[in-house]
């Protein structure tokens, strides 16, 4: 490979930063550099490629059309880099396994089982990471998650760990005070959800009104479901994951029946390159879900 006719490759993550930022400035505090640094390296860049790159006016910048182009190389370039770095953690970095699931399954499922992670991969440290965000399993550090959804992600193996039923819930002293006999009166009741959950009301036969009612939208599942244990309004309970909440007496569901819907729980992993041990932890995490308590007793409040 001839590296001397291409310009050397530590330029390409400055060209990106001040690109996509549009300031020197910017890119300087992103890179952790100062901006003389981020104006040098530019500069360089473009001496190499004999074109500019920017236009530079007072206190504003700008791509020329050669700039544009060069940006879209230098992002492919550092796209490829970052998968190919990830891919290679998963296969020669096995000593730990990194997983990454929302708040709700961490707390209540995962972590309460973490010990038993080691009956199935004695050798590997599990760590979890807890958040809201759809992680990029193709470039991140993250060898896999457990998503909530239909399955279907692009260049993602997915194995189903869960189905899931849907039916409202909420705590019983808000239910004492707010008797809930019927669908409709779901309307006068404030809905307690997450940004995505409108599709879900939806399904349960409250349409497009869900978006028109009172509501309160919180950012993780988990602050849902403490927003309805506390009272505050209705929520769609996820069952069986709810199931241990309904059996401490924290929530109640108004209605026996449940609609089955076309989303589960998946483990999934990378497509390309996945970890060794992939399938040792979508055993575990299988087995985590199915050791979900049954209901032990469905109050017959309003049968629907």
């Amino acid at each position: 490979m001839q590296y001397r006719k291409t310009p050397p490759i530590q330029w390409l993550p400055v060209f990106e930063a001040a690109a996509s930022q549009l300031s020197f400035k910017k890119a300087a505090e992103i890179l952790c550099v100062t901006p003389p640094a981020v104006s040098q390296q530019i500069k360089a860049l473009e001496n190499w490629l004999g074109v500019a790159l920017f236009t530079r006016q007072t206190r504003q910048l700008a791509l020329t059309a050669e700039g544009e182009f060069y940006l879209g190389v230098a992002r492919e370039v550092l796209h490829a880099h970052t998968q190919g770095y990830a891919g290679f953690k998963r296969r020669f970095d096995n000593r730990s396994f990194k997983i990454s699931t929302s708040v709700f399954v961490a707390q209540e499922l995962l972590i309460p089982n973490y010990l038993s992670f080691t009956d199935f991969c004695s050798d590997t440290e599990l760590r979890i990471e807890a958040g809201m965000s759809l992680v990029d399993l193709e470039s991140e550090s993250i060898d896999a998650t457990i998503r909530f959804g239909s399955g279907n992600w692009p260049n993602i193996t997915s194995q189903k760990l869960c189905n899931i039923d849907i039916a409202p819930v909420c705590s019983p002293d808000y239910f004492a005070k707010n008797p809930i006999d019927k669908v409709d009166d779901l309307k006068d009741h404030k809905l307690i959800m997450t940004a995505g959950m409108f599709e879900v009301w939806a399904q349960w036969g409250l349409g497009e009104d869900s978006h028109n009612q009172d509501s309160m939208v919180c950012d993780s599942y988990m602050s849902v479901m403490k927003a309805a244990s506390a009272g505050l309004g209705v929520t769609m309970g996820f069952f069986p994951i709810v199931n241990t909440w309904i059996n401490k007496g924290l929530l109640v569901s108004p209605f026996t029946r449940r609609t089955t819907t076309p989303y589960a729980y998946w483990g999934c992993s990378p497509r390309n390159h996945p970890h060794p041990a992939t399938e040792a932890f979508l055993k575990w995490s299988k087995s985590v879900f199915e050791q979900i308590p049954a209901l032990e007793a469905i109050e017959d409040i309003a049968p629907r």
